[in-house]
């Protein structure tokens, strides 16, 4: 049973309409707010990938040392703007940190449940279980900065870690689809903090990390936040 989010994307897969990645591992600047899975769970999210790469070896690879989920673009690597991204950093990047850590300061520890791989149009997608409190941070971010550009997906529940990127055209699309489908996973991270990093490869490859922003909110030994498995749906 495919998830909602790979029936819309399912057609564009299997028609070979695939966003190519022609910017891979070039320099892009962007000023990004993510987190990284735990060791144990970047170790598993990288055990999918092999097993992926052995049916489709022409993927592009996301190293396991650079697995994340993008929380807000601040400044996105994709995006250009009438003045370099680092002067714009340089002019407002602490004014945006302090409202940034004044969220995290009052947002809970968290659990994400990695449970679906999903085939979109510009990449192959860990997708985490919903509910959990990734939108309703995605939401008071957004509100805190008012910046008037997109900062996170359309859709802010979806939560994802991009696992590969397509080099060329799908040697067996509908054969990946059947492999994807039949990949159960079960993977799970705690989430302790944020990090706001200065990307400087295109997708995430090289970064330098400039703000580690722990997540205090009911750090008095409550549980961490989290959700129940289920499908999840929206735009990768």
């Amino acid at each position: 049973m495919v998830t909602d989010i790979q029936a819309r994307h399912a057609p564009s897969v299997l028609a070979g309409e695939l966003e190519l990645s022609a910017n891979w591992g070039l320099p892009g600047v962007g000023y990004l707010l993510m987190i990284r899975p735990d060791p144990a769970a970047a170790a598993a999210l990288a055990d999918v990938q092999r097993q992926v790469l052995a049916f489709e070896p022409a993927l592009l690879r996301q190293p396991e040392s650079q697995l994340h989920t993008s929380i807000a673009w601040l400044l996105p690597v994709r995006r250009q703007f009438s003045e370099p991204k680092d002067a714009l950093w340089a002019s407002h990047g602490d004014g945006w940190l302090a409202s940034i850590a004044a969220i995290t300061e009052a947002t809970r520890p968290m659990r994400l449940r990695y449970r679906r791989l999903v085939a979109a149009d510009a990449a192959i997608i860990a997708l985490a279980a919903e509910p959990n409190p990734v939108g309703r941070l995605r939401r008071e971010l957004t509100a805190a900065l008012g910046l008037p550009w997109p900062i996170t997906y359309s859709s802010v529940e979806t939560v994802h870690t991009s696992l590969f990127r397509y080099r060329q055209p799908l040697a067996d699309p509908a054969g990946l689809l059947r492999r994807l489908e039949s990949l159960v996973i079960d993977i799970e991270t705690a989430v302790s903090e944020l990090l706001m990093v200065r990307e400087s490869i295109y997708p995430t490859l090289a970064y330098e990390v400039l703000r580690r922003l722990p997540l205090r909110g009911g750090t008095d030994g409550g549980e961490p936040d989290g959700g129940a498995g289920g499908a999840a749906g929206g735009q990768p």
